[in-house]
């Protein structure tokens, strides 16, 4: 049988999750700055992986340590879900680096900040932001991917 759950040879848990996994149905956002759409994609992703793995927890049968395993949430997940995860990894550095700006933590306000820190400042934000995009087009051309190729999942429900 095909959409058995018993693992299959040379299978692990994860392929056996992965296999019982769904996509997320592609997201329709309607907002205009880049970073906000990013931010609503990537999150609407993790958070389905959370739930749909949830899903595939009870169907299975298994039962993960969130405690003990905190990242069981990781089996069986699609590349893009990886990448969504990420780039909202690099967003939280990103944002905590900006603040350094909005409010220092010196009690320097940036204006005052010498001309070497603010190049530096600078730089950082432009690697950070570099990051964050790079994985934002990681996330989109796996996502092309997954839906090109269609995904092993049981369809039942």
């Amino acid at each position: 049988m095909p959409d058995s759950l018993s693992l299959r040879p040379k299978e692990t848990v994860a392929d056996l999750i992965r296999r019982n996994r769904r996509p997320l149905p592609t997201p329709v956002i309607d907002i205009e700055n880049f970073r906000a759409r990013a931010v609503a994609i990537c999150s609407a992703e993790v958070a389905h992986r959370s739930r749909d793995f949830q899903r595939v927890e009870r169907i299975l049968g298994l039962a993960f340590d969130r405690w003990l395993e905190p990242g069981c949430e990781q089996l069986g997940q699609f590349p893009h879900e990886a990448h969504a995860a990420t780039a909202l990894l690099w967003l939280s550095h990103l944002q905590t680096h900006e603040s350094q700006k909005r409010t220092p933590w010196s009690g320097v306000p940036f204006r005052s900040w010498g001309e070497d820190e603010r190049t530096a400042w600078f730089a950082k934000r432009r690697a950070l932001w570099s990051g964050f995009m790079r994985q934002v087009e990681r996330y989109h051309a796996a996502r092309k991917v997954q839906v090109h190729i269609g995904t092993p999942t049981n369809t039942s429900p």
